[in-house]
Parts: C-alpha cells; structure tokens; sequence
C-alpha cells in the first residue's frame, strides 16, 4: 500500500481512538463512543505534530464518536497535501447493508474534507448484520477511484476466506488487536495466511493501554537499548513486518513512539519478546 503520490507509508500509523469521544457503559448503535467537546483544539495540533514529524498514516472510523472523531481529524488536515496522506476510515454494523455503504463513505468524505478513502474496512464481522453486502458496495466504490483499498478488522482467518468468496478486490489489510503481550487473535497461522495474500496486519493496541510499561522482560530489553518499553514493543511489531497505530495526543510521547525506529532488537530478543 502507498499514497496516491507513491509515497511510503510511515512505519508507525496514527491512531485516533477516543480522540474527542469517550467511552460510556451505554450500548448505543455506536457501541458507547459518544463525542466529547473541549479538548478538540490541543488534539488537532497533537495531529498536525505528528504529520509534521513524517507520520502519514491516519486511522479513523465511524464508529469513532458518531463521525465526530473524523470531523476533528478533518480540521487538523486543512493545508495538508492529501498526495502525501494515507487516509483509513471504517464502517460500522450500521453502515454496511445494502445501499448504504456509498452515503457513508460520501459522509466520510464530507467530514475529513477529502475525496477518495486510501483505505476503508469493514469494522468487525459481524453476526446480527449481513456484513457481506457490503463486499460488491466497496468494490464499485474501488472501481470508481473512490476508494484504493479494502480492508478488514477484527476478522479472522475463517473470516477472510469468506470475504474472499464475496470481494472483487484483494484484502489490503486486516487491523488486529495485537503487541508484544496480546497475541491471542494473530498467532503463526494468521500471520502465514496474511502473508501469502499479501494482506498487511495493522496492530491497534500496540502499548496494550500502558501494561507493557510494567513487564519486567520489556523493562530488561529497554534498558539494555536505553529505550522505554513503549518504544521495545512498537520495534517489535515493526521488526515482525507489523504496521502499529498508537494514539498519542501529547507531544511527548509521539517523540517516544518515533523513537522506536531508533531501535533495532536482536534477533534473541525478539524471540523472546515472541514468548510473552
């Protein structure tokens, strides 16, 4: 996968969950995530810092305060050159039934102020909604150049396969729940199939919210590079040939996070880290 303009894309993603929107014990049709107003401003220019920085990988998705997440993150692209961007946004289980996969991508659109998706995925497979309708849907939005790629979420490899049955065009990615002490959902089998397919694992999650912070085994290899944890578990994924999408709204730590470029793990290591 490469930008519009044959740009690489940055080895490390930018994740935009929870940025204006929070969690709520609700179940709402947008499983919780609700916006929240007030601290729009300082994370517009946590964004515009990354993209400073060479970060060019922007992951969204609808579900993602009810579209608000990519109404602020569509502010923060203003004067950007959208040929440099590798824009991602997902459906929701609310948007993925016939006739309605256009409408959203075209709101999508509306909201970051752009007109062609680098990257959309189908959110999760799931089990109440017919997701597959979806599959012809992105196909003709492929072949109008409206969208360049297709991607999965949260699928598995029983998951894929069937989605192969029913797409046109090839899986480019599937973002998994998966770093260095979470490898339930991608383990050697899932890894071997993606790669024969040529399908990209996008790893959310990839600090697992800060646990890794506190494994004694990170803690040793991280001083031994005179790196922070946060740093050894995205190398990790990096050296595996993973794409991490941290989410960082504070300068700070988007200098920790492309820090990890930085540092080249062992071999031994990473079989270590591999055991976790």
């Amino acid at each position: 996968m490469q930008t519009k303009s044959g740009k690489a894309i940055h080895p490390i993603g930018i994740g935009t969950w929870a940025i204006s929107s929070q969690a709520t014990t609700q179940d709402t049709k947008y499983r919780g995530v609700v916006p929240v107003n007030g601290k729009e401003e300082s994370e517009i220019e946590a964004l515009r810092y990354s993209l400073s920085k060479g970060q060019n990988h922007i992951d969204c998705a609808e579900m993602y305060g009810g579209f608000y997440t990519d109404e602020v993150v569509g502010r923060a692209l203003k004067g950007v050159n959208r040929k440099d961007l590798f824009i991602a946004d997902k459906l929701w289980k609310t948007s993925v039934e016939n006739g309605k996969v256009r409408p959203t991508v075209e709101k999508m659109f509306a909201k970051l102020g752009i007109d062609y998706l680098d990257l959309l995925y189908i959110h999760y497979p799931w089990e109440d909604v017919s997701w597959q309708e979806a599959m012809p849907q992105i196909d003709e939005l492929i072949d109008e150049g409206l969208v360049r790629n297709f991607g999965v979420s949260n699928f598995t490899v029983a998951d894929m396969l069937d989605v192969q049955k029913f797409a046109k065009h090839p899986i480019a990615a599937n973002q998994m729940h998966f770093n260095v002490l979470y490898k339930a959902e991608v383990d050697k089998d899932f890894e071997k199939f993606c790669k024969q397919n040529a399908i990209q694992i996008v790893a959310y999650r990839p600090v697992e919210r800060g646990d890794v912070l506190k494994d004694g085994t990170i803690l040793e290899i991280a001083k031994a590079h005179n790196a922070t944890p946060a740093q050894i578990s995205l190398a990790w994924l990096i050296a595996k040939g993973m794409l991490p999408i941290p989410k960082s709204t504070q300068k700070s730590h988007i200098d920790e996070n492309l820090g990890a470029l930085n540092v080249k793990l062992s071999d031994a290591e990473i079989e270590t880290l591999d055991k976790l």
